[in-house]
């Protein structure tokens, strides 16, 4: 055997680490560029950046549209009501309207009559101006300007709605006299008349004067007009106008009325804070040559004048890049934008050519900001990522071959020049094959092996320990510093061969999972994957890193253990004084996520299994109804049998009609629209009222219910009865069903003082001994669609919205709801509510929860053969319905489909000859709320006088007060309450 070292070829572990690393971060660049160009991606975010910008517009535009077309109906009910005041004076005096040109008195005074209905539409809807100008021919004019006599009111608090107190509203225009008469004080730019010139646009007045004669065939309410921001004298502030015509009886236009919107009060509604940031504003603008160019009327935000110059141009027609157009400012293009056109004029209008329309301008950098945010996230992504993977591998190459190197040195330092020569492979890797060779050199002999591997492992690291398994003999070869490294237990601390089973059970302690143990069973493995593990094993408290490297000599296997544990805990040190503000960051952002999908699928769930509910809860009853109608088909002869097939029809009709209550409050509940109303309730009555509605179903499972009043000293109290009657029955009902047969409810009311002579605090306590709930579900118990999970609770019927409601409500007056419940034990309901006191002579029952026999046989009885009514609806089965049974009752029923109809029926009939008129709501043509202010409006004796019925499946609190609102006596709810039927009959008719 020489002593020299076989020289060996191949490429260095450095080398081998860093060439394929920059391979792949180059081949990563190209793929995905190649794979963003191809797809298009880079055209598709900037789309996507393009329709952030378009939708926000198109919402804003949306809702600046409904501000705009929810404020003209107003104005044309009062130019109804002016028309009439107008005909009621003339009549009157015996007067034409020839004598506003000719008499300033008569301006004067029909001026003061209509004053009031202009203070009432200044009140309505948060407008700042309302106005009149009469056409009054040349009796103001001088020799240089035409003057108009006219009222021009202007309200400096838009949100006071007083029509009595009317301390902030200032007269800006009009007669000094007709302000004493209102109580309203002269505004600082005041005029006493209305002079046009060509200082200012006054094309709100000359528009509407003209539209009559030009649009002849156009009924009045298609005559709106809306108007730029204009001024009525020099030093008036500009507000943007909407005006109708007055148009007498004979078609005669005298002037016009209409309202203003100041600057101000449309900014409000065009915030440029819609935008993620400030170098964005709104602009309203108009094409009243509807050529599709655009004038700009207002706009939000200071940085208007630096996006948009004077010779920007708004053109519709321009070219654009998915709805998104450039805008110029100085001769290049400074901005982006969109043009979102808004439908302010209904279709039957004259001005549908001239066109309004919300223009966003932004600065391009902010509206593709994304855009340009991901190419440089990319570019630094690419370039950290091979950065990192070059000093990485480089970091990782110096440290794996800088300790190898040594050893070799070391090893080759103390080779002896005998012994046999093994013959070892070419593993293609300098530092390893170089090691193999000065290993092989120092194997002298078979008697003095092992002592010379302790020798040079005890020359290099105290923290490095070598095995050799003997793949022949099963016998393995441990060094001492092994032994004492991983504190191996029954081996001494010695250079030792043990059996393959001890060396085995003792490793097993620290490779729990095999990694090791099963590659050194193979050898072949072991050669092919030159492998390298790292395991962690606990150490009197402390964490042990241990490197394990395998390699094979000779068909057997030699392993390399080194103690890294300093390694891996400077590692950890430097990764957790870098990274721990950014870890601790994803953690709260991971925790967030969990938490919102958490909450994201449980509602899903909550929803899901709501639907699936729903569709059986809705299905039952259908299904009854179904059924029962083919039953009574088929016995139509049998007149006992139908009578019971109807009876079942009405339950189940009944029932599907508190599932869409139900549905219908929580909707409205969720959306903000939800009123309460204030009214005198008396609580004795009300309680017996719940005890009425409860006590059959209570009587059907023999339970029995006991109520004790405690210190009710003030019974009357102002508050929404119908809705605390509602919760009440939601809470007892879920009493009564989820309580087996005879058991015991008990409802406990106690009045309980405050210390506020206005004010009383009345506790409401519902207990019951049913089967209880579990705390998990009582958690969720007022959530939207929740029911416990429970067979005997699967088995009632119900949408799982009734103690959502009931907490809303609670809520929503400012009252307090708890409950406890055990599984199996009961459970106790305690709702705390202040309620103002009322006095005396509370409502004894809310009507719309009184319970109703709905018995035809009452209809019956009632005789009304004389009487004859006019009914509207636009649904010629719901004509039908009604019609029968108006007629069972012996009453004369005439029916028209629609608003415009009923009107024209009423005004062709003598007065008197209707005695009551049944209106629906939502019809086409004219709804029921404008055919009732029609109506009112008309001068004819009974025209104020005849009863007017609501009869409407518009159910809300807030549609029955708009019903009444507009002139209607009462309101009936669909489907039809027979017994309230007839006592409404009973009422107006009798």
């Amino acid at each position: 055997m020489n002593g020299k070292s076989e020289k060996v070829h191949g490429k260095s572990m450095l080398s081998k680490v860093m060439i394929p690393m920059l391979i792949l971060g180059i081949l990563e660049v190209a793929v995905f560029a190649i794979v963003m160009l191809v797809s298009g991606e880079l055209t598709y975010i900037k789309k996507y950046s393009y329709n952030l910008l378009i939708e926000k517009t198109a919402n804003r535009a949306s809702y600046v549209e409904y501000m705009l077309n929810q404020k003209t109906s107003p104005v044309y009910e009062t130019a109804v009501e002016i028309n009439h005041i107008t005909e009621e004076y003339l009549d009157e005096n015996g007067i034409t309207l020839d004598q506003l040109s000719e008499d300033k008195e008569v301006n004067k005074e029909l001026l003061i009559r209509s004053s009031d209905a202009l203070v009432s539409l200044i009140r309505r809807d948060m407008v700042n101006d309302a106005f009149i100008i009469l056409d009054t021919g040349s009796l103001y004019d001088t020799d240089t300007d035409t003057v108009r006599a006219g009222l021009y009111l202007r309200d400096t608090d838009a949100y006071e709605n007083s029509t009595t107190d009317i301390k902030d509203i200032y007269m800006e225009m009009g007669s000094s006299d007709i302000a004493h008469e209102l109580g309203t004080a002269l505004d600082s730019e005041w005029a006493p008349h209305l002079v046009i010139n060509d200082d200012n646009d006054f094309s709100f007045y000359t528009v509407p004067m003209e539209s009559k004669e030009l649009y002849p065939d156009k009924p009045v309410y298609n005559l709106g007009y809306w108007s730029g921001f204009s001024k009525i004298s020099p030093s008036a502030q500009k507000s943007m106008k909407y005006t109708f015509p007055l148009v007498s009886s004979d078609g005669r236009v005298y002037g016009v009325v209409g309202i203003g919107l100041m600057e101000k009060t449309i900014l409000k509604n065009i915030p440029a804070n819609d935008f993620f940031n400030e170098s964005a504003c709104y602009i309203i603008s108009s094409d009243i040559e509807g050529d599709g160019i655009y004038t700009p009327e207002l706009h939000s935000g200071p940085i208007y004048t630096r996006l948009v110059s004077a010779d920007t141009v708004f053109d519709e027609n321009a070219d654009n890049s998915y709805g998104i157009y450039e805008f110029a400012a100085g001769h290049k293009s400074s901005s982006l934008g969109c043009i979102q056109r808004m439908n302010i004029y209904n279709s039957g209008s004259p001005y549908n050519q001239q066109h309004w329309a919300l223009i966003s301008a932004a600065d391009k950098s902010g509206i593709l900001s994304i855009y340009w945010f991901l190419i440089n996230v990319f570019i630094i992504s690419v370039s950290i990522t091979v950065v990192c993977g070059i000093a990485f591998s480089f970091y990782t190459g110096r440290k794996i071959s800088k300790p190898v190197a040594a050893m070799i040195n070391t090893l080759n330092n103390a080779q002896q020049n005998e012994g046999a020569l093994l013959n070892f492979g070419n593993s293609g890797i300098t530092e390893i094959d170089r090691l193999a060779s000065a290993i092989v050199q120092l194997q002298v002999s078979a008697n003095e092996y092992a002592s010379r591997v302790s020798r040079i492992i005890t020359l290099t690291d105290s923290k490095i320990g070598v095995f050799m398994v003997n793949m022949r003999a099963h016998t393995v070869f441990v060094s001492e510093s092994l032994t004492r490294i991983m504190d191996f237990d029954d081996i001494p601390h010695s250079d030792i061969t043990v059996s393959e089973e001890i060396f085995s059970h003792q490793f097993e302690k620290i490779d729990t999972d095999g990694k090791i143990l099963e590659q050194y069973c193979d050898a072949a493995s072991v050669l092919e994957s030159g492998s390298s593990v790292e395991i962690k094993r606990e150490k009197n408290g402390k964490e042990v890193w241990y490197k394990i490297t395998l390699s094979t000599l000779n068909k057997d296997v030699i392993g390399l253990v080194q103690d890294i544990s300093e390694t891996v805990a400077e590692k950890k040190e430097i990764a957790e004084y870098k990274d721990n503000e950014y870890t601790e960051k994803l953690l709260k952002a991971n925790r967030a996520l969990r938490d919102a999908y958490e909450n994201a699928r449980r509602a899903d769930n909550a929803k899901t299994d709501f639907l699936s509910r729903m569709s059986h809860d809705i299905r039952t009853p259908m299904n009854a109804i179904v059924g029962m109608t083919v039953i009574a088909n088929s016995h139509i002869d049998d007149k006992e049998k139908v009578a019971d097939c109807l009876e079942k029809i009405s339950v189940s009709g009944n029932y599907l009609l508190s599932i869409l209550n139900d549905v219908l409050d929580m909707s409205k509940i969720e959306s903000g629209k939800f009123e309460l109303i204030e009214d005198k309730i008396d609580l004795n009555a009300l309680l017996d009222s719940l005890l009425e509605m409860v006590k059959p179903d209570a009587k059907a499972k023999d339970h029995q219910i006991i109520m004790h009043k405690h210190d009710i000293v003030h019974p009357t109290v102002i508050g929404d009865g119908l809705r605390i009657q509602q919760m009440f029955v939601n809470i007892v009902s879920n009493s009564v069903k989820y309580t087996n047969n005879g058991g015991t409810i008990t409802i406990d009311v106690t009045e309980k003082p405050v210390g506020n002579k206005n004010v009383g605090c009345y506790e409401f306590v519902f207990k019951d001994n049913g089967i209880g709930m579990s705390e998990e579900f009582l958690k969720n118990i007022f959530e939207p669609f929740e029911r416990a999970e429970d067979e005997r609770v699967n088995k009632q019927q119900g949408t799982g919205l009734g103690m959502a409601i009931t907490y809303n409500l609670v809520k929503m007056m400012n009252g307090d709801i708890q409950v406890k419940s055990k599984p199996g034990k009961g459970t106790v309901f305690t709702v705390t509510l202040f309620l103002k006191f009322g006095g005396n002579g509370g409502n004894a029952l809310p009507t719309a929860l009184t319970p109703s026999s709905k018995n035809v046989d009452n209809l019956k009885k009632a005789h009304f053969k004389d009487k004859r009514v006019l009914l509207v609806d636009d649904n010629e089965l719901n004509r039908e319905i009604a019609g029968e049974l108006l007629e069972m009752t012996g009453i004369t029923v005439e029916m028209a489909e629609n608003g415009q109809e009923a009107v024209d029926k009423f005004l062709a009939s003598k007065a008197g000859y209707y005695g009551l008129i049944f209106m629906d709501i939502q019809m086409p043509v004219m709804n029921g709320y404008n055919a009732a202010l029609t109506i009112r409006s008309q001068p004819r004796a009974d025209a104020r006088s005849i009863p007017i019925i609501a009869m409407t499946a518009d159910a809300f609190a807030e549609d029955v007060k708009k019903a009444r609102s507009s002139g209607m006596d009462e309101h009936i709810a669909k489907p039809l309450d027979i017994d309230k039927l007839v006592k409404v009959l009973q009422k107006w008719l009798s």
